[in-house]
């Protein structure tokens, strides 16, 4: 699991790097400099480049990168913005090393601006900034963000705070096509709302000690947090799962069958369905393995495992005596889609929610739960109130998901891309989280694998079919080769 720190905690580990490791500041902000020009020869083409730097150690990582491109036979224009006195050690001792080849111009409130470059860098403020830029200098960025020339942010576009922007007007910040940031991502990565700003980002390894301990604002997670059960040799579908799913009226068939498709995919041993009956003859062309159930909770198998509650159920008198039936089941429960509406339009229902239960709105689902937020910053602090409040899981469905938890930690996933904004990717997930927990994975387990291998699979099929037309169909067919890491 990769750790996301705040700018504070990244600081302390540069220091606990520098401490344990014999390597200088100076050599540490060398050793990101190389690895940033690497990135810029390896995949931009350009003759020239203008290189805007401030005068803190984001200024320093600016010039050496500029020395490093000038020795490579780049013709640089660096730009020094001249908003105080004072530099960093490391902006200075860098300064010292530029080639004669750079030309050098010092930027204050009476410059003229005239870029000129086949691409542009970013190096003014780094992760530490912590007010808005204004005066002089936003006008700078300004006319960064309107020349015209792609546009490099290195470790984080000026102007935007690595953590909070709540209050950050934002009104002069960076505009990067692209940036490449340092050892890990920072929080305002994760928001749609700052993407704007950062364009594509790559996580650059510097090599800061994988030993350090800081405090967490989240937790990324990969591969090898999210092992797989192995299947005995005497496995066998009674041993398997049986999942439970209630989900599809008349209208919205579809849901049911991605919901129990995505279920057998994850490895359930048996999928029963309570839907309408309407869903029999669509179940038995698509889905034979699958087990209609009934229409009515009374229905529901004796040898259910868990339950998968609210795709496509609508939010009828009915539906909402399922939901019912479902929050008192005491068994593993997922809820989705309009079971959560329903909780949202019936707010006594909360007091029937069972601990360790498993919600996964979308942003609009999620709102509706815990009330409309000004920022993404207070969404996410509102949301893991609720995880904290009821002791459940809320996974925050979109890129970069979010799960929260009762003890109030937060997993961000780190698979999926935009291919999946397609109409029924959140019903597979249910039913692959679903499978997770009929399977016997504890609640949280069951919700870090699915939103990782769902991301997977997306990933997978994209890799194999390519980004545009790719429907949730295509998705389920590659979750097996997700689960096996093919």
């Amino acid at each position: 699991m990769s750790a996301i720190y705040s700018s504070s905690e990244m600081q302390k580990w540069d220091k606990y790097t520098i401490l344990q490791t014999p390597i200088s500041s100076l050599d540490l902000m060398e050793r990101a400099a190389l690895t940033c020009a690497k990135q810029l020869l390896g995949n931009h083409s350009f003759g020239s480049i203008d290189i805007v730097c401030g005068k803190g150690n984001n200024g320093g990582d600016g010039l050496a990168i500029s020395r490093i491109l000038a020795d490579c036979g780049k013709k640089v224009s660096l730009y020094i913005c001249e908003y105080s006195e004072h530099s960093s050690a490391e902006f200075e001792a860098n300064f010292k090393r530029l080639p004669s080849t750079i030309s050098i111009a010092r930027l204050s409130d009476s410059s003229t601006i005239n870029f000129t470059g086949d691409l542009m860098v970013d190096a003014i403020f780094g992760t530490g900034l912590t007010r808005p830029i204004d005066g002089w200098l936003g006008q700078v960025v300004t006319q960064m963000n309107e020349a015209g020339i792609p546009l490099i942010a290195i470790d984080i576009p000026s102007g935007l705070y690595s953590t909070d922007n709540r209050e950050n007007p934002l009104k002069n910040c960076v505009q990067a096509q692209e940036t490449l940031t340092f050892q890990q991502l920072k929080m305002a990565f994760l928001y749609a709302d700052y993407a704007a700003f950062t364009g594509k980002v790559k996580v650059l390894d510097i090599g800061l000690l994988s030993d350090f301990s800081g405090k967490r604002e989240a937790t990324l997670i990969g591969r090898s947090d999210c092992p797989l059960t192995s299947n005995s040799i005497f496995a066998h579908k009674g041993n398997k799962g049986y999942l439970s799913i209630i989900a599809g009226n008349s209208g919205m068939l579809g849901s049911a069958l991605i919901t129990s498709k995505a279920g057998f995919k994850t490895g359930s041993g048996y999928v029963g369905l309570i839907s309408s009956k309407d869903l029999i003859i669509p179940l038995a062309i698509h889905l034979p393995e699958a087990i209609w159930l009934g229409e009515n909770w009374s229905h529901l198998s004796d040898k259910t495992d868990a339950i998968a509650i609210g795709p496509g159920i609508g939010t009828s008198k009915f539906a909402l005596e399922m939901l019912t039936s479902a929050l008192g089941s005491k068994r593993p429960l997922i809820l989705d889609a309009d079971a959560l509406n329903l909780i949202s339009e019936n707010p006594y229902l909360w007091k029937l929610v069972p601990k360790d239960a498993i919600f996964t709105p979308h942003l609009a689902e999620l709102k509706r739960l815990i009330g409309e937020t000004k920022s993404p910053e207070e969404c996410l602090e509102r949301q893991i109130e609720f995880s904290v409040k009821y002791a459940i899981f809320i996974l925050q469905k979109g890129a970069f998901s979010k799960l929260t938890c009762p003890d109030g930690s937060v997993y961000i996933n780190s698979t999926g891309n935009s291919s999946m904004a397609s109409a029924g990717m959140g019903d597979a997930l249910t039913g692959m989280i679903g499978s997770f927990l009929a399977q016997g994975y504890p609640p949280k387990k069951a919700a870090l694998n699915g939103m990782f291998y769902h991301g997977l699979a997306g990933d997978v099929a994209a890799t194999k079919l390519g980004h545009h037309g790719l429907l949730t169909s295509d998705l389920i067919h590659h979750i097996p080769s997700a689960l096996n890491s093919l």
